[in-house]
């Protein structure tokens, strides 16, 4: 059975935009070059994790997002605040969060963990935050504020477009693990409205 997730893909210019501040970020900081960054067709905003799901729970799955999504308009994204999760002494994430949309973000991730909480999973107890992951650490490390700055800097130097989205839909996605990393499959595309 496939893992799968519920979450908003990143428009190319997006992602281009996170090329770049992982370029920049490793220039400053080279050790972190060995750490699992988010290969950039794979940059997403996580909604909700479901775990192992069957296929024909898949299916009910994309329908009941649709149901709860229907009734909402797309709205914009700006992701342009970089951190480091937990703190920069010792940070297991890299990542890029919202200054604009994240309340939104927020209402469509709770509707659809209200829409799925019939599989059954263990459901993520932890608070939700907007964001798209740049890296994961294998263990806890250190990052430069150096490295933060130069992250934050390509962040705010670029253009409008470059930071910003149109949330519009919410993609259905199965993940395989590889020795190479993940590889994400599409399985349904859920529009806002109707």
């Amino acid at each position: 059975m496939p893992r799968t997730f519920l979450a908003i893909t990143m428009p190319l210019a997006l992602r281009q935009t996170f090329r770049t501040c992982r370029e920049a970020f490793l220039a400053e900081d080279p050790a972190w070059l060995t750490e699992k960054w988010v290969a950039q067709e794979n940059l997403h905003v996580t909604l909700r994790f479901l775990g192992e799901v069957p296929g024909p729970a898949c299916t009910l799955v994309a329908e009941r997002a649709a149901t709860a999504l229907s009734d909402l308009e797309p709205y914009p994204l700006r992701l342009d605040i970089a951190r480091a999760i937990p703190r920069h002494r010792s940070a297991s994430l890299v990542w890029v969060g919202a200054s604009a949309g994240a309340e939104q973000t927020a209402a469509v991730a709770e509707r659809l963990a209200a829409a799925t909480a019939f599989l059954d999973f263990e459901p993520d107890t932890r608070t939700f935050k907007t964001h798209v992951t740049l890296v994961r650490a294998r263990h806890p490390r250190r990052v430069t504020h150096d490295a933060m700055d130069a992250l934050e800097h390509c962040l705010h130097r670029a253009e409008e477009r470059a930071v910003r989205m149109s949330v519009r839909e919410v993609t259905l996605y199965a993940s395989k693990l590889t020795p190479h990393g993940p590889v994400y499959q599409e399985l349904a595309i859920i529009p806002m409205g109707r």
